[in-house]
């Protein structure tokens, strides 16, 4: 908005304009004037609109992050309920690992106690072949005299 102020000699009433060069010369000073408040102007609204673009800036780079940590959060959530999961399969292997040693455990008493049964069983039984050899020999023995 540039307003010039024409100054006439009527306008005067103090007589300070005497020619036309000194009018001239004012009209410049206004002007002047005119034009540092037009460059103000122009540098204020530079300097609103870097300002902005600033603001548009960080806006941007506020969203970016904000969009960051919403992934970041949904990766969290993700790998927790993998975590969950395999807290899941470390409780249950614990459990089956347990079990498997209990049915080992017995698998080995079985087998202990089979093998003791089958030695006495085999202990038995030449006890039986050596009693019967005895026997055997006694009778013949008694035969021969």
């Amino acid at each position: 908005m540039s307003h010039i102020h024409h100054r006439r000699r009527d306008d005067d009433p103090w007589g300070m304009i005497e020619d036309t060069g000194a009018e001239e010369e004012y009209q410049g000073l206004l002007g002047g004037r005119e034009q540092q408040q037009a460059y103000i102007h122009s540098a204020h609204a530079d300097d609103l609109l870097e300002r902005r673009e600033q603001i548009d800036g960080i806006t941007k780079e506020i969203s970016d992050v904000q969009e960051i940590f919403q992934d970041f959060a949904t990766l969290v959530k993700n790998q927790e309920v993998q975590i969950d999961d395999i807290e899941s399969n470390i409780l249950d292997t614990q459990e089956k690992t347990e079990e498997a040693l209990r049915e080992v455990r017995l698998a080995s008493d079985y087998t202990r106690r089979r093998r003791n049964a089958l030695c006495y069983a085999l202990l038995f039984f030449l006890l039986v072949l050596v009693v019967i050899g005895l026997f055997i020999y006694e009778l013949s023995d008694i035969n021969s005299n």
